[in-house]
């Protein structure tokens, strides 16, 4: 009778022993296929950047300092490949920067992430979010570099800490394709003739893909801060290239000119940054007002008041 009250209300059984041994032995609801290694559809070589880069392309980017989802997705949706969220000097914080992450990956960019030094806790923290990438400024030489790769990778490749129940990790739900075996894009900022000195150890380290080229700093150390058209800091970049093509890593810089892309890309540059998002804003910007400098009561210039 009580059976039949249960059964009209709705209410299962609550089982017994045995019955409950019997459904643990079907296993858990939700199963974590990271143990069968079903989880990862991709592998390393199939990341956007590492595709178009075995193309022979060019990547185009931007740096990101302005820590807003609405100016991130609009650069990603105007088509850069890539956005390089700057925690360095940028005003992220960790959700700002998932915010971002998001607005790069809904405009179709890869986020990479710029670190805001050799933080392993922060590069695990922005691949958690699910980063593509990571960039560690402000490397002086191959020993610190090969730390910074470390960061990125998990055992046996590296020192990242694994967690698949993360943003990066799809929630632990598969496909999974960030979790993959060496999947981060990963890359150093040479800043500095000291730095420079170790270019052939730090081109030849595995597991690292792009070797970016602080030109601003590296002007700054040289005493010329900005100028970085001179011909010493030229210099630097067409050696470094050579260094690091040979070596099958990628290499990049600032390139804002016409002038600039074509001896850069002559010098074996294949992955190009114009400029930040504050300085494309405040270039359009005045741009826009030239536009009106011939206007009744424009009088005064762009700029002043």
């Amino acid at each position: 009778m009580r059976e039949r009250i249960r059964r009209h209300r709705g209410l299962a059984r609550r089982p017994g022993r045995r019955q409950a041994v019997e459904s643990s032995d079907k296993g858990p609801p939700f199963v974590n296929r990271a143990s069968h290694g079903t989880h990862h559809p991709m592998d390393a070589s199939t990341h956007p950047l590492r595709m178009k880069l075995a193309r022979g392309e060019t990547l185009a980017g931007i740096w990101s300092v302005i820590p807003h989802s609405q100016v991130v997705g609009t650069l990603a949706t105007a088509g850069f490949d890539f956005v390089f969220l700057d925690c360095e000097h940028g005003g992220y914080d960790f959700a700002s920067l998932e915010a971002a992450i998001a607005a790069c990956e809904g405009g179709g960019a890869c986020p990479i992430v710029r670190a805001p030094g050799p933080d392993a806790f922060f590069v695990q923290r922005a691949l958690d979010l699910g980063a593509d990438g990571i960039v560690v400024p402000q490397v002086p030489d191959a020993t610190a570099a090969e730390r910074a790769v470390a960061m990125a990778h998990f055992a046996p490749d590296g020192t990242r800490g694994y967690n698949p129940y993360t943003r990066g990790g799809h929630y632990g739900m598969p496909p999974q394709p960030k979790l993959a075996r060496g999947y981060p894009f990963t890359g150093v900022l040479v800043e500095s003739p000291a730095a420079a000195e170790h270019l052939e150890r730090i081109a030849a380290l595995p597991r690292l893909d792009l070797i970016y080229l602080g030109v601003f700093d590296y002007s700054v150390a040289l005493g010329i801060p900005g100028q970085v058209d001179d011909p010493r800091v030229l210099s630097f970049v067409e050696r470094a290239a050579k260094i690091a093509r040979a070596a099958g890593k990628a290499v990049g810089t600032t390139a804002m000119t016409a002038v600039q892309i074509e001896r850069l890309t002559s010098a074996g540059i294949n992955v190009l940054l114009y400029g930040a998002d504050t300085w494309l804003i405040g270039a359009g910007a005045k741009a826009g007002l030239a536009l009106y400098a011939s206007a009744p009561g424009r009088s005064h210039p762009a700029g002043t008041r």
